[in-house]
């Protein structure tokens, strides 16, 4: 099939006990979630700008993985960057390309850019920065579901992503459209009473879908699909809920998922049937 089901992100502590072990090492992490995903969106590059040795040792670590990485905040939410941090990213994911094994860099922008003439050059500006790399953005703000704009993306040189996410004032969901090169779609949960308002920002993906949920998903997905190769990432992270959806949905893809963690099963499973 050219559906590849992953998780946003591998490495977290509260997944110790649910989907890992409770003892596992975090450097056995990445190893220990490829047992069950060949792909994975990485977000730590969100927040510090990745190095190039890094994408080594995951190469060597698990070699049939393929990788999404998350571009910097300094291009998407603080908008300055310049063309060393370009060169400094470029030279991070390279081993990835090189392999055969990057998906795409992606652009997640937040709410609060707008659909806008100047930002749109921007996201000119940006996506000829990485030219020859697959890049694909996701917008926050539902300023940007213009589908006249959305279907000229890919003169841009973005492919599209298409987000589930809860229903409030001014986000963007969906918009469940095959734009560009290849389908991507991020599943952030639909927490909406604790999407703006929130103590801690894990508690806004937060959330476990039920399998009536997961069936609509896999109905969008079907829908856009086409023959491209598509790409679904579930970021409701929360004590591993959002790799327990990842396996579900995987299965009712008809993709072998093996033995599920028991964790995830004592922890979640009583949840899905109330």
């Amino acid at each position: 099939m050219n559906i590849r089901i992953g998780c946003s992100g591998f490495s977290y502590k509260d997944w110790k006990g649910t989907f890992y072990p409770s003892n596992i090492p975090e450097r056995e992490m990445i190893t220990y979630y490829s047992r069950y995903f060949d792909v994975v969106e990485l977000n730590y590059s969100f927040h510090s700008m990745p190095h190039p040795h890094t994408a080594k040792s995951f190469l060597e670590r698990v070699p049939r993985m393929r990788f999404s990485v998350k571009a910097n905040r300094v291009f998407t939410h603080d908008r300055s960057y310049t063309d060393r941090e370009v060169s400094l990213f470029i030279k991070a994911v390279e081993p990835y390309m090189e392999a055969n094994k990057l998906v795409a860099v992606l652009f997640q922008f937040p709410q609060s850019f707008h659909f806008s003439e100047d930002n749109v050059e921007y996201l000119r500006r940006l996506s000829k920065s990485f030219e020859g790399i697959d890049r694909v953005v996701e917008f926050r703000s539902r300023s940007f579901g213009r589908r006249d704009f959305l279907e000229s993306l890919q003169e841009l040189g973005f492919s599209l992503v298409n987000t589930d996410a809860p229903r409030v004032k001014g986000i963007l969901v969906g918009p469940w459209l095959s734009v560009g090169d290849i389908n991507y779609v991020r599943l952030h949960g639909r927490s909406s009473n604790r999407w703006f308002e929130h103590e801690k920002a894990y508690e806004r993906y937060d959330y476990l879908y039920s399998e009536e949920e997961l069936g609509e998903i896999k109905r969008r997905v079907e829908k856009i699909r086409g023959g491209k190769e598509t790409y679904v990432f579930f970021n409701n992270h929360y004590r591993g809920k959002g790799a327990l959806n990842a396996l579900q949905l995987k299965e009712m893809f008809g993709q072998s998922v093996g033995s599920i963690p028991k964790g995830l099963y004592a922890t979640h499973t009583k949840r899905l049937w109330e």
